[in-house]
């Protein structure tokens, strides 16, 4: 029981260092805002194709989704590449 409760004792006097050091979160404050980072992408041009390839782009839009490779995925920016197939759906309610 004594071998028990010092192993707690230690334990704890080990856990506790530990968890009294907390990491430091920055985060931008006030004033203006620095996206420095940011590119324009693509070149303006509304739809490029050659041979059964076809890629459509517009001027300034992010670079946000899906980038891939041996089957050919390219997901981006505004216009998001697949349909929306979002069905609505309003249920029945009675009395």
């Amino acid at each position: 029981m004594r071998a028990i409760l010092i192993i707690f004792v230690l334990a704890v006097l080990a856990g506790v260092p530990a968890a009294s050091v907390t990491p430091v979160a920055q985060a931008q404050s006030g004033g203006g805002y620095d996206v420095s980072w940011s590119t324009i992408d693509s070149g303006g041009a509304t739809l490029s194709t050659g041979g059964s390839y076809a890629l459509g782009g517009t001027i300034g839009q992010p670079d946000g989704g899906v980038l891939s490779g041996g089957g050919y995925t390219l997901t981006g920016g505004f216009w998001g590449g697949v349909s929306s197939t979002a069905r609505l759906f309003v249920p029945l309610v009675q009395r």
